[in-house]
């Protein structure tokens, strides 16, 4: 025996007609040709019946879960046509939920799972895993002596056509190859506490800084100030490019945060 699909939920109503208009506002929705509104996979039928009352008993006994793709927005649309909120929209285990009775008392709740609660529900592999930059090099001795003159960095691993190096607990490496980066964008950064100081270490070092004057992005002497950053890491960032031997674009950047 196959698993039976659920087809419909039928919502009866001593007033079906008000019931009914009454979804249709709240959610936008059109009855189709059978009258039933049709909500993704599962549609629901609001009937006329005389054996219920005026209003649901016990309104928590079924449940309509909604899901929204912005629950405050629909929240506030809700607003509109009138409901009695049982709860206010609120963040719960990685989802906005609201909870409310529509006019014949049904309880009612609109949810919007967020993206962590989709890798939590599917997992991945990759979440707990480190992560590391790969540099190509087309002469791995020309870009160890790159990385130690100008970087002063050294690598704490090496293998046949590899080195390894460790900043700040992460890692990347340089691998020989006969390709050749494009060098058209930043393929590794650091993050940095005071990016003038390094600027000028790293210059006087010998690393030759880029200058842009592009709609967006205007360095002064090798720094530019850029708006926007992630809310985690302040309002704005501050940042600085250089090519390696190799022609990877390698970046810097120091966090503006609110004061």
């Amino acid at each position: 025996m196959h698993t039976p699909a659920l087809g419909s939920i039928l919502l009866a109503s001593t007033d079906a007609e008000r019931l009914r208009q009454w979804y249709e506002r709240a959610f936008d929705v059109t009855p189709n040709p059978d009258g039933f509104l049709e909500f993704g996979a599962v549609s629901v039928l609001i009937d006329s019946r005389d054996d219920v009352a005026d209003r649901a008993l016990e309104s928590a006994r079924a449940i309509l879960n909604f899901h929204v793709d912005d629950a405050h927005a629909t929240a506030a649309h809700l607003e509109t046509v009138g409901v009695t909120w049982v709860t206010e929209v609120e963040f719960r285990s990685d989802a906005w939920f609201g909870t409310l009775l529509d006019p014949d008392g049904n309880l009612i709740q609109i949810i919007e799972l967020t993206p962590n609660y989709w890798v939590a529900r599917r997992g991945s592999l990759l979440r707990g895993s480190p992560v590391a930059t790969r540099l190509p090099t087309q002469d791995l001795a020309r870009a160890r002596t790159f990385y130690a003159e100008k970087l002063g960095l050294e690598p704490v691993e090496e293998r046949e056509g590899g080195l390894r190096y460790e900043c700040g607990g992460v890692a990347f490496a340089l691998f020989e190859s006969a390709g050749r980066s494009s060098g058209a964008h930043t393929q590794m950064g650091w993050e940095v506490p005071d990016i003038e100081a390094v600027v000028a270490e790293l210059r006087g070092r010998g690393v030759v800084f880029e200058e842009y004057d592009l709609p967006g992005l205007e360095t002064i002497d090798g720094i530019a100030d850029i708006e926007g950053n992630y809310p985690s890491k302040g309002i704005g960032e501050r940042g600085a490019w250089f090519r390696d031997s190799e022609g990877n674009m390698i970046g810097l950047g120091q966090p503006v945060r609110a004061h």
